[in-house]
């Protein structure tokens, strides 16, 4: 999409501003048992995101999953009700351009976690450069 479109003043660039953000928005979830990490995240997210939440289980993910209906799903592996590999493709069925970015700190189930259909793999502890760096080639 391409604008053609003069500013004639500051008003009108903080306009224009804020309608190319709300156009780039998205709408993420993550799934962690680690609250803490939850909370960076979403805190490191906000200004990228229109909407954010975060579970701590996969029950209470996939719930929430359903009613908020992500563009991206920010996933860990190890839960306490189960492992995000697993249910890729549950979430890819609910939402079929769902961007999934796996998060563990086992580096060797990055292979299995792209085969099965994560978009991107980050290794605990996050590396929140690696993580800009992804959210901008979105």
């Amino acid at each position: 999409m391409y604008f053609l479109y003069t500013i004639t003043n500051k008003k009108e660039q903080e306009q224009l501003k804020t309608k190319l953000e709300e156009m780039n928005a998205r709408n993420i979830l993550i799934i962690d048992d680690e609250r803490e990490l939850c909370e960076l995240l979403e805190n490191f997210l906000a200004k990228k995101a229109n909407s954010i939440d975060y579970s701590n289980s996969l029950e209470n993910g996939v719930e929430k999953f359903k009613l908020m209906n992500p563009d991206l799903l920010i996933l860990d592996h190890n839960l306490p009700d189960g492992n995000g590999i697993d249910n890729i493709s549950l979430f890819k069925k609910l939402n079929t351009s769902l961007r999934i970015i796996i998060i563990s700190a086992m580096s060797n189930l990055k292979g299995e976690a792209l085969e099965k259909g994560a978009d991107f793999f980050i290794e605990k502890p996050i590396s929140f450069s690696q993580l800009k760096n992804i959210l901008a080639m979105e």
